[in-house]
């Protein structure tokens, strides 16, 4: 008997652990409690009308700046370049004058237009120096006679 009674304090020869206690009945439970519940809620979830509800209007971002490049200037004709523009003689060409900066000044030429004046209007526009104004003179002498020609 004494055996026995030893026996009973120490561990079981067949290695099993001793369930009478109940310990693990109770966690066993909690767990199936648990999934029923979270089963529970999903199905609530599901079932509940799905309905479009617009959420608080958050503030949209403003508009990110652009750049826009400025235009360039139109292009400059005798009615802005001239006092008057002249209407009582035949157009003979367009002059476009193109300076070192890149811009560029454009200018009808009509027969009885004067190349001095035309030279001084775009030196005066373009600061050009008296050899370059000079020299601009002579070429729009030559085009202006030249089309005069074939007129």
């Amino acid at each position: 008997m004494e055996e026995e009674g030893e026996a009973q304090g120490r561990a079981v020869p067949g290695g099993r652990l001793n369930m009478s206690h109940g310990f693990v009945h109770h966690i066993r439970r909690n767990q199936l409690a648990r999934d029923d519940y979270d089963r529970e809620v999903k199905q609530a979830k599901e079932k509940q009308k799905k309905r479009y509800t617009p959420g608080p209007t958050r503030q949209k971002k403003p508009d990110l700046q652009v750049y826009h490049p400025r235009q360039r200037e139109k292009a400059h004709t005798t009615e802005t370049l001239k006092d008057e523009p002249n209407d009582n003689g035949t157009q003979l060409f367009c002059l476009d004058f193109e300076a070192d900066g890149g811009e560029v000044t454009s200018i009808i030429v009509y027969e009885d237009d004067d190349a001095e004046q035309l030279a001084t209007m775009i030196s005066n526009q373009n600061q050009l120096e008296g050899d370059m104004r000079e020299a601009l003179k002579q070429r729009i002498q030559e085009e202006i006679s030249k089309r005069r020609v074939q007129r």
